[in-house]
C-alpha cells in the first residue's frame, strides 16, 4: 500500500523488569530513567529488559498531539536486551506490512521443497488490483515467485501479494505463520485491497507494535528461517522504494534498514523492521498510527513516523 488513497489496497510483551533507577541519558529531550546494565543470561545473551525513557514517552505524546494520531510502537535493541514499548498492545491495521508473512512463507515452503522459487504464475488480467505497479506491467504473462516476492516487499505491490497469499492458501496461512514465529497478535483475515479498510473497532487484519516486532525478529535475526533464505529476505527488505520518506527519513546518516511500510483508511501509516547502525548493531523497530480524528479520509502524513524513528533511535542509542 502507497500513500495514495486511490492506491489502497495479539500479544508479545516482553517478560522483563520495569525499571525504577534514574541515570542521565542524552536523548530526544529531559533526563529518562533506565534499567541499570543486566546481567547476561546462561547462553551468554543479553535478557529482555523493559526501558522507561521519560523523555521519550513525553516525546511522542508530542508527536501524536501535533498530528493528531496514534502511535503503537516497539524499539529493542538484541544486544543489549533493552526493550521501549508504546501503545505496544493496541491493535492497528497492519496493512502492507502482512507481505513479510507472505514472502517467509513462500521461502519455507521453497525450504520444504514444496515449491521452487523460480516457478512461474500466471498474471491475469482479472488478478490486478489498485497499486500493482509490477504486476500491471506482467499481466496476461508469468512472474516466478522470486519476482512476486520482490514486488511485493520492494514496491507493495498488492496483486503480487495476493498471488501469494493464493499459494499458501488464504490469508489465515498468514496467522498461522504468524504464531509460529511467536506473534500472537497479528491476524490476516481478508485479501488486498479490503485488508486496508482500518475499519475502528474491526480486529480483523490487524497487529499490534509488539506482536509484530517478536515475529520480525525472529524471521530476520533469529532461527524462523536458515540463514541463506534469512539472507534473501533480508535483501528483498532492505531494496524497499516505499519507505525513503517514512522510517528510512528518521534514521541517521550511515544507518541501514530493512523494512516494510503499509498505509490504510484513516490515515494509518506503518512502518517495521530491522534497522543497522554503521557499526552493524541491530534494532528492532515498529511504528504503526493512525488518526484520532475519526475522518476515515484523513490525509496521509508521513511526519510523524519519520520523528518518532528520530527519536527512538537517538534514546535507544543512548541507553548503556
Amino acid at each position: 500500500m502507497t500513500q495514495q488513497r486511490t492506491a489502497l489496497s495479539r500479544r508479545w510483551f516482553l517478560n522483563a523488569t520495569l525499571v525504577a533507577a534514574s541515570v542521565p541519558v542524552a536523548a530526544a529531550c529531559g533526563a529518562p530513567s533506565i534499567a541499570t546494565a543486566p546481567e547476561p543470561t546462561s547462553n551468554g545473551a543479553a535478557p529482555e529488559t523493559e526501558v522507561r525513557l521519560t523523555a521519550l514517552d513525553e516525546r511522542l505524546a508530542e508527536i501524536e498531539n501535533r498530528h493528531a494520531v496514534r502511535l503503537g510502537v516497539l524499539a529493542h535493541a538484541p544486544g543489549s536486551g533493552r526493550t521501549y514499548t508504546h501503545r505496544g498492545d493496541e491493535r492497528f491495521a497492519m496493512c502492507s506490512t502482512f507481505k513479510v508473512y507472505a514472502a517467509a512463507g513462500i521461502l519455507q515452503l521453497e525450504s520444504q521443497g514444496r515449491l521452487r522459487l523460480d516457478d512461474t504464475v500466471a498474471v491475469d488480467p482479472g488478478d490486478i488490483v489498485v497499486n500493482s505497479p509490477v504486476t500491471s506491467e506482467n499481466q496476461g504473462r508469468v512472474m516466478t515467485y522470486a519476482q512476486l516476492c520482490e514486488a511485493a516487499l520492494t514496491r507493495s505491490d498488492n496483486t503480487a501479494g495476493n498471488l501469494l497469499l493464493r499459494r499458501l492458501g488464504g490469508p489465515d496461512a498468514v496467522t498461522t505463520l504468524a504464531r509460529s514465529v511467536d506473534d500472537h497478535a497479528t491476524r490476516l483475515d481478508r485479501w488486498e485491497p479490503e485488508l486496508n479498510d482500518a475499519a475502528r473497532g474491526d480486529e480483523r487484519d490487524t497487529t499490534t507494535a509488539a506482536g509484530l516486532a517478536r515475529g520480525y525478529r525472529e524471521l530476520l535475526l533469529g532461527s524462523a528461517l536458515d540463514p541463506a533464505r534469512q539472507r534473501i529476505l533480508t535483501a528483498w527488505m532492505r531494496a524497499s522504494t516505499t519507505s525513503e520518506a517514512r522510517m528510512r527519513a528518521g534514521l541517521p546518516s550511515g544507518w541501514v534498514a530493512a523494512d516494510k511500510s503499509g498505509g490504510g483508511y484513516f490515515a494509518t501509516l506503518n512502518d517495521a523492521g530491522v534497522v543497522w547502525s554503521p557499526d552493524g548493531e541491530p534494532l528492532v523497530l515498529v511504528i504503526l498510527s493512525d488518526t484520532t480524528t475519526g475522518d476515515v479520509d484523513a490525509p496521509f502524513e508521513n511526519a510523524p513516523v519519520v520523528d518518532t524513528t528520530a527519536a527512538l533511535v537517538s534514546a535507544m542509542g543512548a541507553v548503556p
